[in-house]
C-alpha cells in the first residue's frame, strides 16, 4: 500500500510525549502504521496503532510479542525500538524503511527471472531463520510485509503483530481469516494452529506469486481461497505459465526443474513434506541459487524436491487400511502391482487431510464425500473361489517365467536323450551280436555238407567199382 496524506485523527498527536505523528503510511486489518518522528532522538520511526474494538487478551498479546521482535538481531528484520498504549490502544514503534513494498515490484515487473526471484527471497527466508531459532513464528509472511529500501535493503516487518494473532483464525471485526487468505498455509485453516513450517508454506507461495505474476489460488470469497489451499496443490510454476499467455509460455522454459522442486517443497499441503523451518529453507535456496548461478539446467538431486511433493489435486489414500487379516497377501499383491505406488510419499498413503468447502469439524470429516477413498469391490457371490498364489506370477517379469521353463524344458530333454542313446545302443549290440552269430552257423553248416557230399561220393566210388568187378 503506497502512502497516503489523508486527514487521520492520529496525525500531528503525540504519543506518550515522545512520538509525534507525522503522516499516516498504510493501514491494514489489524493496525495502521504511521510515520512519526522521535523527540528523543533526532530519527524517523514508523509506529505500528492498533485499531480500536480489538479485546484485552489481543493487546496483551500484542505487547507481550513485541517484546520478543525486539530480541530479534538481524539485518534483514525491521527493528523494534519501544512499545506503549495510546488510551486502550497498543502501538509499537519500529524501524522506518523509506521506499516500497515487495507488492510493488511485484505489480510493475512480475513475472521475474528467477535469478531475481531468489535474489529478493534470500533476505526474507534469512529473517524467517533468525526468527525460527529465537522460538519467533511470523505467521503473515506476505509482500506487503517485506520493505525494500530506496539502497536496496530488503527488511521484513510485522513480527509481532502476527504472532501476537496467530492463534485466531477469525478477526474480531471482520470475522475474516487473519493472515491474508491467499498465502495462508492449510492447516491455520483445518485447525488453527501454526508453527515454523507454516511460515515455510507462505514464502513459497510468495516465490510463486514473483516467478509467475499471480496468485496460485482465487475465489469468489476470502474463505473460499482459504479453503482452495486445502484442497488443491500449488502448481508447479513453469507448468503455470506454459499455460498462460503468449509472453509467459514464452518464459516458462527460464524455470528449471529444480526451481519448480523448491516452490513445490514449500507449499506441500502437509507441513511434514516442507522444509522444517527457516534455516533448512536457507540451505536448499542457496543450493537452487548456486544451481542457477552455474548455468546448471537440471539438477537431479534438487529435483528430488519436486518428486516428493503429491500430485496437483489428487487425494492419495490406502483404500485397503481397513480389509481383514486374512486379505493380507492379496493386499501386499495390489500394493505391488498399483500404478504409481513407487512414488508416492509414505505420508501420503494414509491420506491427505482435506476438508469440504464450508468450515466443519476436521477431525470428524477429514475427507470430503466426494474425496473419501471407498472400500474394495467384492463380488457378490461369496462361494466364488479365490484367487490362488498362482496369480503372483503375474507380478514377475516374463523373462524370468521363460528362464524357469526353459530349464525344465532342458531337464526333460537331457532325459529323453539319454534314454534314446541307451536304446540305440542296445539295439545296435543286438544286431551286431546276431549278425556275428548268423554267419558262424552257416559256416559250420556249409562245412558239413561238403564233408557229407564228399562221404557220399566216395562210397558211391566204391560201389560202382566192386559192380564193375562182379
Amino acid at each position: 500500500m503506497s502512502m497516503t496524506m489523508s486527514t487521520d485523527p492520529l496525525v500531528g498527536h503525540i504519543l506518550e510525549g515522545r512520538y509525534e505523528i507525522v503522516s499516516k503510511i498504510a493501514r491494514g486489518g489489524m493496525a495502521t502504521v504511521y510515520r512519526a518522528q522521535d523527540l528523543c532522538l533526532p530519527r524517523i520511526v514508523a509506529v505500528k496503532v492498533m485499531h480500536e474494538g480489538l479485546d484485552a487478551e489481543l493487546a496483551e498479546r500484542f505487547d507481550s510479542e513485541a517484546k520478543a521482535a525486539a530480541r530479534l538481531v538481524n539485518p534483514h528484520v525491521v527493528s523494534v525500538f519501544d512499545q506503549g498504549m495510546e488510551g486502550d490502544r497498543p502501538f509499537i514503534v519500529m524501524e522506518y524503511v523509506p521506499g516500497c513494498t515487495l507488492r510493488h515490484v511485484i505489480t510493475q515487473e512480475a513475472p521475474l527471472t528467477p535469478v531475481r526471484a531468489l535474489d529478493l527471497l534470500e533476505p526474507v527466508i534469512s529473517a524467517l531463520a533468525s526468527a525460527h531459532e529465537d522460538g519467533l513464528v511470523h505467521r503473515d509472511v506476505k509482500p506487503e510485509n517485506v520493505l525494500i529500501s530506496d539502497r536496496g535493503q530488503i527488511k521484513v516487518a510485522d513480527f509481532g503483530l502476527a504472532r501476537a494473532v496467530g492463534n485466531r483464525t477469525m478477526s474480531a471485526t471482520s470475522g475474516q481469516l487473519i493472515g491474508t487468505v491467499s498465502y495462508i498455509p492449510p492447516e491455520r485453516v483445518t485447525h488453527g494452529s501454526s508453527d515454523e513450517r507454516s511460515d515455510i508454506y507462505s514464502a513459497g507461495i510468495v516465490l510463486f506469486e514473483m516467478l509467475t505474476g499471480h496468485k496460485p489460488h482465487t475465489g469468489d470469497s476470502p474463505i473460499q481461497v482459504a479453503w482452495a489451499h486445502v484442497n488443491k496443490d500449488v502448481p508447479a510454476p513453469s507448468q503455470y505459465l506454459a499455460n498462460g499467455t503468449r509472453v509467459e509460455r514464452d518464459i516458462a522454459w527460464l524455470i528449471p526443474g529444480y526451481l519448480d522442486g523448491l516452490v513445490r517443497a514449500c507449499t506441500s499441503r502437509d507441513p511434514v513434506k516442507r522444509p522444517a523451518n527457516g534455516r533448512a529453507l536457507l540451505d536448499l535456496l542457496r543450493r537452487v541459487r548456486h544451481a542457477l548461478a552455474t548455468g546448471r539446467t537440471d539438477d537431479p538431486a534438487l529435483a528430488t524436491l519436486q518428486s516428493r511433493a503429491p500430485q496437483p489435486n489428487t487425494v492419495i489414500a490406502n483404500p485397503i487400511a481397513h480389509a481383514p487379516e486374512g486379505d493380507r497377501s492379496t493386499r501386499r499383491r495390489n500394493e505391488a502391482v498399483r500404478p504409481g505406488t513407487a512414488s508416492v510419499p509414505p505420508w501420503s498413503r494414509t491420506g491427505t487431510p482435506m476438508s469440504p468447502p464450508t468450515p466443519v469439524s476436521i477431525p470428524d470429516s477429514p475427507l470430503s464425500p466426494m474425496d473419501r477413498p471407498h472400500p474394495p469391490t467384492r463380488p457378490a457371490n461369496h462361494s466364488r473361489p479365490r484367487p490362488q498364489p498362482v496369480h503372483r506370477r503375474a507380478t514377475h517379469p516374463a523373462s524370468r517365467s521363460r528362464l524357469a521353463q526353459d530349464a525344465v524344458h532342458r531337464r526333460r530333454r537331457g532325459a529323453i536323450a539319454a534314454v534314446f542313446i541307451v536304446v540305440v545302443t542296445v539295439l545296435c549290440a543286438y544286431l551286431v551280436f546276431h549278425f556275428t552269430s548268423s554267419r558262424y552257423s552257416a559256416s559250420e553248416l556249409h562245412g558239413t555238407n561238403s564233408v557229407e557230399r564228399i562221404s557220399v561220393h566216395g562210397e558211391s566210388s566204391r560201389m560202382n567199382s566192386v559192380s564193375r568187378n562182379i
